[in-house]
C-alpha cells in the first residue's frame, strides 16, 4: 500500500474559487484541481501548502490565515492511498498568476462541477455543492 500526504487549498475570492488544471508536464494533464500538492519530508500540511501555492501561483500565505476546513481520505484501485488536507483562504499577498503552465479560473461554486476533476477531489466538489464548508 502506498499512502500520499496531499495539501490543497480553496481559495476564496468575493464569491468565486480558484481552480487550475493540471500542468501540461505532470500526470493527469488537463484534470482540473485545487491548488496545492505533496508534503515534502519533515513538513506539516500547513508548510505544504504555503509552499505549494508559492511554487504553483505565486502568493504568499500566512499560516494564521489558513482554516483547515477539512481530511479527505481516497483508495485509488492500484492500492494507493491519498490523505488530503483541505484549508480555506481568503486573504494571501503578492500576484496571483500561473507559474507552472496551469490554466486557473475563478468560478461560482455552481459551474465547478461542470469541470473534469481527478477522483480524489470530487468529495470536495459535492460538500462545495452542498454548502458543507459553510462558506
Amino acid at each position: 500500500m502506498n499512502i500520499t500526504l496531499v495539501s490543497c487549498c480553496i481559495l476564496q475570492k468575493r464569491n468565486k474559487i480558484l481552480v487550475t488544471s493540471r500542468p501540461p508536464s505532470k500526470s493527469f494533464s488537463g484534470f482540473y484541481e485545487f491548488p496545492g500538492g505533496k508534503l515534502e519530508k519533515k513538513e506539516s500540511f500547513y508548510d505544504a501548502v504555503i509552499r505549494e501555492l508559492n511554487e504553483e501561483l505565486g502568493i504568499k500565505a500566512k499560516a494564521q490565515d489558513l482554516a483547515i476546513i477539512d481530511n479527505i481520505t481516497h483508495s485509488y484501485k492500484n492500492n494507493h492511498i491519498v490523505i488530503m488536507a483541505v484549508f480555506l483562504l481568503k486573504k494571501w499577498s503578492g500576484l496571483l498568476k500561473p507559474r507552472e503552465s496551469q490554466e486557473i479560473q475563478w468560478l461560482l461554486k455552481s459551474n465547478i462541477r461542470k469541470l473534469n476533476f481527478l477522483d480524489g477531489s470530487k468529495i470536495i466538489l459535492e460538500r462545495l455543492n452542498s454548502n458543507f464548508y459553510n462558506f
